[in-house]
C-alpha cells in the first residue's frame, strides 16, 4: 500500500519535472523571441530616429505615438515637446493652413484620403515661415488590424522659392514676348506705311513724267497753235513732275524698322556712296526696280544697271540674290 503511494508520488514528481522542463524551454524560447523583437525594434527605432525626413506615427485617434528627433532641425521643437503638445496643428501650422491641415489629417486617419500628399506652411519656434510637404500611409499589424498612420515630412521651402522664381521668370518671359510681338507689329505697320508712301510718291512722279512727256510732244508738233492753257499745264507739270524724296526721313524710318541696317552696311562697305545707300534701303524695303525708278526720277533700266554695279561694289557672287544679302545684314 505504502509502495503504491510512493510510486504514485514519484510519477507525479516526474510529471511535474517534465512540465517544469517544458515551461523552462518555452520561457527560453519566449526570451529569445523577445530579444529578437527588441533588437528589431531597436534597429527600426534607430533608422527612424536618424531618418533625414521628419517621421511621425499617429494613432487611430490622432494622438502622436512616435516623433523622430529630426523634427528639431526643421521646427526648433524637440520630439518630446511635439508629442506632449495639443497637436502639430496647434503648435506649428500657419493660421491660413490650419483648416486644410486638419481636414487632411482627419481624412488620413479615417482612411478616406484621396491624395496622400499635403503642402502646408508652419511657423517654427523662431517664427520663421517655412513650407512643408507631408506624405502619409496607413499602418497595419500582421493580421491586418489598423494601427493608425505614418507620416513623412520634408522641408520644401527652397523648392517653393525656386518655383516662385521660375514662375516670375516665366511671367517676365511671357511679358517680354508680348512686348516683342507688339513692337514687331508696330515695326511692320511702320514698314507698310513707309513703303505705301514711297509707292504713292513713285507712282505720282511716274504719272507726272508721262504727262509732261506727252505735253512736250504735243507742244513740239504744233507749238504756235498750242493754246495758252495747254502751255501753262505743261509748265505746271514740269515744275511739279519730280517730287524729291526726303532722304533723312526715309533713313530715319529705315533705322526704326530695321535697326542698325544702314550702320552695318556702312561699316561693312565703307566706300559705298549715298546713292548706293539709298538704293540698298529701297531694296531692303522690298521695292521693285520700277518703283525705285519713280523715286529716283530715272528709268527702270537705269535702276537695273545701278543694281548690277552695286552687286560688284558689295562683292556679291552671282548665286546670291541682292535682296537676300541685304536682309542678312
Amino acid at each position: 500500500m505504502a509502495g503504491d503511494k510512493d510510486h504514485a508520488k514519484i510519477k507525479r514528481i516526474e510529471a511535474l519535472e517534465s512540465e517544469v522542463s517544458k515551461l523552462k524551454l518555452e520561457l527560453e524560447h519566449l526570451k529569445f523571441q523577445e530579444e529578437q523583437e527588441r533588437t528589431k525594434r531597436a534597429f527600426y527605432q534607430q533608422i527612424a530616429d536618424f531618418a533625414f525626413a521628419w517621421e511621425l506615427w499617429f494613432e487611430s485617434n490622432g494622438a502622436i505615438k512616435y516623433c523622430s528627433p529630426s523634427c528639431y532641425d526643421l521646427t526648433g521643437y524637440s520630439a518630446n515637446q511635439i508629442i506632449a503638445s495639443a497637436g502639430i496643428n496647434e503648435l506649428l501650422v500657419f493660421d491660413a493652413d490650419k483648416e486644410k491641415y486638419t481636414n487632411f489629417l482627419q481624412a488620413a486617419l479615417n482612411q478616406t484620403l484621396l491624395h496622400q500628399t499635403l503642402e502646408f506652411r508652419v511657423l517654427t519656434r523662431t517664427k520663421q515661415l517655412r513650407w512643408f510637404m507631408m506624405n502619409v500611409r496607413g499602418v497595419y499589424d500582421k493580421i491586418g488590424k489598423y494601427l493608425g498612420i505614418r507620416a513623412s515630412v520634408l522641408d520644401i521651402t527652397r523648392l517653393k522659392q525656386a518655383m516662385g522664381h521660375i514662375l516670375e521668370l516665366e511671367k517676365t518671359k511671357a511679358f517680354d514676348s508680348r512686348n516683342k510681338n507688339r513692337l514687331q507689329t508696330e515695326l511692320e505697320l511702320k514698314d507698310r506705311e513707309l513703303v505705301s508712301f514711297l509707292l504713292q510718291l513713285s507712282q505720282k512722279n511716274e504719272l507726272l513724267n508721262k504727262a509732261a512727256a506727252l505735253l512736250q510732244q504735243e507742244h513740239k508738233s504744233g507749238a504756235k497753235k498750242a493754246p495758252d492753257t495747254l502751255r501753262q499745264l505743261k509748265d505746271l507739270l514740269q515744275a511739279n513732275s519730280v517730287q524729291a524724296v526726303d532722304w533723312s526721313m526715309v533713313e530715319n524710318q529705315v533705322d526704326k524698322i530695321h535697326p542698325g541696317f544702314l550702320e552695318r552696311l556702312q561699316k561693312k562697305h565703307p566706300l559705298i556712296s549715298v546713292n548706293d545707300k539709298k538704293l540698298c534701303s529701297y531694296i531692303r524695303l522690298g521695292l521693285s526696280s520700277k518703283e525705285i525708278a519713280g523715286l529716283l526720277n530715272i528709268t527702270p533700266k537705269s535702276v537695273e544697271v545701278s543694281r548690277v554695279r552695286l552687286r560688284k561694289k558689295l562683292g556679291i557672287n552671282v548665286k546670291t540674290r541682292l535682296v537676300f544679302y541685304l536682309e542678312q545684314l
